[in-house]
């Protein structure tokens, strides 16, 4: 299945890139999170604090995926 994955803050930082195209083999956003931890193991602690919306909706790990939906991985903002 390929879904757009759109990064922001700290996550684009770490992938150098804002959005890219990835063909997985999985059905749920735990399943596209997986495989982005094992491509990208610098941004997991990340990941495991980032709230995630699929086609402009907050979903939860459980959510299911379709072929073409954009997942965008939101990191928690910091700052003062």
């Amino acid at each position: 299945m390929k879904v757009e994955v759109l990064y922001f803050s700290q996550v684009k930082d770490k992938v150098g890139k804002s959005s890219e195209i990835i063909d997985f083999d999985g059905i749920t956003v735990e399943d596209l999170i997986n495989y982005l931890i094992t491509a990208y193991p610098d941004i997991k602690e990340i990941l495991q604090k980032s709230m995630i919306a699929v086609n402009e909706h907050y979903a939860d790990k459980n959510t299911s995926l379709k072929e073409n939906d954009k997942v965008a991985i939101i990191p928690p903002v910091s700052g003062g």
